[in-house]
């Protein structure tokens, strides 16, 4: 495996804990001992706030954008309402007023606010556009709110990978909440009945099991095929290729920030990708076309037996499937040689506070507390997200351990041992759209990899004005 600069070994120690913690016999971690108040850092008065200062009885309505709804049903969106709730409880006199937005031009929009002057106060960004949001000097530092309250404790039980996430001057600007890791999402009944083992170890044997699980449900009817794809250029997820190409050469952009993608390591990614689909048939050609919600879709439905999806969908499937949810499990990228595990982007939703927001000190209060001890934990057993705290996870080792969470650890390994952070010091904004456009130029405009791969090493260059 080539080496990285990007490929961090992710101390997110917080969950990796948790087998050797359930081995230990840890007590289950059923309790919430947290009080409903706690900032989770910081000295607090006895109502559980933050001390501010000046301002603490004034009547304050802040406004966040996230892509997550509380009025919706989601996992994640019920578990954001829990924790507002508690906020409001604690802290009567501040009022967070959510904003809903589309999740692929959340980004965008935040930064054309930004210049208007007119962003929320707490903005959810993605990683891809966190570097941008930072180097326009959008965002507020932490240091000024709130951490300069927390002890030495306090910060190494938040301390990982994510947590360095874009700080710069050390001085941090974001909490990573939804944590992401995209792996092979399976159902595990169907892999069991044809004697299927995961991990897979190479490319080559999760092609051979995909043949296998591609045939027409005996008890349904439907024509299922082995490996779900989503070419479609909106929203989409990384499929084959990053894994792939990371695996081989090490990165996906140069020193510089420019995509290095048409290089021979990327042919064979790519030819990888697009074979399972004109060679193998494990993809259905409808993939040049699928959105990854369509991809989702079809694996409820029964259509896929595997496909390519991120952990923090798990829940979601688990509950709408229309087969046994507790099926559903996740497992690595594996690669060309067998000798190790592809590395996978790791992403998530960076939270940080407008450097124009007139009421930054309420906003640093409700950022600070979702991540508090139990804000971290709600969204661990109501969102079914990896959490933020190191003692989270200790104390929910045995919930960590059930059947139908097994893939927070799979995650959690991926985090620490398989994971690819893409770069925050430049734009790196719309790769993946534009390695789905290489895909489709490939399969419908029959241009080959390496004239296609070109193109959208082109496109994304100029975009972000690598020329």
């Amino acid at each position: 495996m080539a080496p990285s600069r990007k490929l961090h070994v992710f101390m997110v120690a917080l969950l990796t804990l948790a087998v050797l913690l359930a081995a230990c016999g840890s007590e289950s971690g059923g309790s919430r001992n947290s009080s409903t108040g706690s900032s989770g850092g910081g000295k607090t008065n006895q109502s559980g706030t933050t001390g501010q200062g000046k301002g603490d009885d004034e009547k304050v309505t802040i406004r966040m954008w996230t892509f997550l709804d509380p009025n919706g049903t989601s996992a994640r969106e019920v578990a954001l309402k829990q924790i507002i709730d508690n906020f409001h409880a604690a802290n009567p006199n501040i009022t967070v007023n959510v904003e809903p937005q589309v999740w692929d031009t959340l980004g965008t929009k935040f930064l054309a606010a930004n210049q208007t002057k007119s962003a929320p106060d707490i903005i959810w960004i993605t990683m891809d556009d966190f570097g941008t949001a930072l180097m326009h000097g959008a965002l507020t530092d932490f240091e000024s709110l709130f951490l300069k309250d927390w002890t030495a404790e306090e910060i190494a039980d938040v301390d990982d990978a994510y947590w360095s996430f874009g700080a710069k001057d050390g001085k941090h600007y974001q909490f990573t909440l939804s944590r992401n890791y995209i792996g092979i999402l399976y159902r595990e009944d169907l892999l069991a009945e044809k004697g299927i083992e995961v991990p897979f170890k190479t490319w080559d044997d999760l092609i051979a099991a995909a043949k296998q699980l591609t045939e027409t449900d005996s008890s349904t009817g439907v024509q299922r095929y082995g490996f779900g794809q989503a070419f479609s250029t909106e929203s989409p997820d990384p499929q084959v290729f990053p894994p792939a190409l990371i695996y081989a050469q090490g990165d996906m952009f140069t020193e510089d920030g420019k995509a290095n993608w048409s290089t021979d390591a990327g042919v064979e990614a790519l030819k990888l990708q697009l074979d399972m689909v004109r060679v193998h048939g494990v993809t259905p050609e409808t993939a040049v076309s699928s959105t990854v919600e369509d991809a989702y879709n079809e694996f409820k439905a029964g259509r896929y037996a595997m496909m390519i999806g991120a952990g923090v969908r798990i829940p979601g499937l688990q509950s709408d499937a229309s087969f046994d949810g507790k099926t559903v499990q996740m497992t690595f990228f594996p690669s060309a040689d067998g000798k190790s595990y592809s590395p996978s982007v790791i992403n998530g939703w960076a939270v940080g506070i407008w450097s124009g927001s007139q009421h930054k000190e309420a906003a640093g209060k409700f950022v600070e507390f979702l991540v508090n001890p139990q804000s971290d934990e709600l969204w661990l057993t109501v969102g079914g997200q990896a959490p933020v705290r190191k003692s989270t996870v200790e104390k929910y080792a045995d919930f960590l351990n059930q059947p139908d969470k097994r893939y927070l650890q799979v995650m959690a390994e991926g985090f620490a041992k398989y994971g690819y952070a893409q770069p925050w010091e430049f734009p790196v904004s719309g790769w993946r759209s534009d390695l789905n456009k290489a895909a489709q130029d490939v399969l419908i405009g029959g241009l080959d990899e390496r004239t296609a791969l070109q193109s959208a090493e082109k496109a994304f260059n100029v975009r972000s004005g690598k020329k």
